[in-house]
């Protein structure tokens, strides 16, 4: 089953989808979700459904019986920001599919036609126990039908680019996005910032990318290449926005006058510049410890301490010897 098929025309044969929309509440987890699926009304068959999960209760305040188009907007905005518990997302969405896939699939779309809600719930309420591991669940059940042709033309409208009326600023990032150099992103998977909460200001690590005439200027420039090596840098964001390919595109200031530029395809966690201030000073500290020459100084006080206690203890042991030989 294609889950990105709901950002594509749907182009199989016949004239109508029908929609099913749903909100659940998993009472014993304290788990709260939305999820649409998309029903081929000729094919009798699941197409594609998009699906979050949340341990926030306001999730649970939107509305599925609002538009499919504003549903299938406000679900996909969710996905991309992370307002969502991922794990329980993935699950979900992944159990949801292959649950549906062919004969589980057909008999949801009849109980749809029959208009049969109180089946359907028993149905989605046994596929949804699994993935949010609770057999409390209540479940909210709105269904819609479309013609292929508004679903078309109701995404090629979402879709279509959006003019600002904030020109001068956005000369103004253009500017500064033409004349950046190309950086690579310092991840953290663990302890990183994730992308999509980056905001304005927020410091970073970044890697000066060496493979153009123009980033090996400002490597030497900055002397950012310690032994062979390309070290990070810190950089202040400046611009964060999603192209069409809904990628991440990510500006930032290293220098004054000196910007780098980012592209990111996934949401992935980033090194934030504190952090790595705070690592480097333990590395610098652990290796000041590790000291050859330290260590060297340190021997000879270390000498004279052992040697004065082994001293001792024979002193003591042949005093001990000498009385009982009296």
């Amino acid at each position: 089953m294609d889950t990105y098929g709901l950002y594509n025309d749907l182009e199989s044969e016949g004239q109508n989808t029908i929609i099913l929309k749903s909100k659940f509440k998993a009472i014993d987890t304290n788990t709260y979700g939305l999820f649409m699926i998309f029903l081929n009304e000729d094919m009798r068959m699941v197409e594609n459904l998009i699906a979050v999960a949340s341990h926030y209760s306001s999730i649970y305040d939107m509305d599925p019986s609002l538009p499919w188009f504003t549903l299938e907007e406000s679900l996909i905005n969710l996905k991309w920001k992370g307002d969502i518990a991922v794990n329980i997302t993935v699950d979900l969405q992944n159990y949801l599919e292959s649950s549906l896939d062919r004969d589980r699939g057909n008999e949801l779309y009849s109980l749809i036609k029959n208009n049969d809600y109180m089946k359907i719930e028993s149905l989605l309420i046994a596929i949804l126990m699994k993935p949010l591991t609770d057999r409390n669940i209540e479940l909210e059940i709105v269904s819609e039908t479309i013609s292929r042709e508004e679903m078309r033309l109701k995404r090629a409208e979402r879709n279509k680019p959006k003019t600002t009326k904030k020109a001068e600023p956005q000369k103004e990032l253009s500017k500064n996005a033409e004349k950046a150099i190309d950086v690579e992103l310092i991840l953290a998977p663990v302890s990183g910032i994730p992308v999509y909460e980056l905001i304005l200001g927020d410091k970073i690590m970044v890697k000066i990318s060496d493979k153009s005439v123009k980033g090996r200027y400002y490597i030497d420039l900055l002397g950012t290449k310690v032994d062979g090596n390309i070290i990070p840098v810190p950089a202040e964001v400046t611009e964060i926005k999603r192209n069409e390919k809904n990628e991440y595109f990510i500006l930032c200031m290293i220098d004054k006058d000196i910007y780098g530029k980012a592209i990111e395809t996934e949401q992935v966690k980033l090194k934030k510049y504190d952090e790595l201030l705070a690592q480097e000073q333990s590395l610098r500290e652990f290796s000041l410890d590790e000291n050859p020459e330290e260590k060297r100084r340190r021997f000879p006080l270390f000498a004279v301490i052992t040697g004065s206690l082994m001293f001792v203890v024979l002193l003591v042991f042949i005093i001990m010897w000498f009385y009982n030989m009296i």
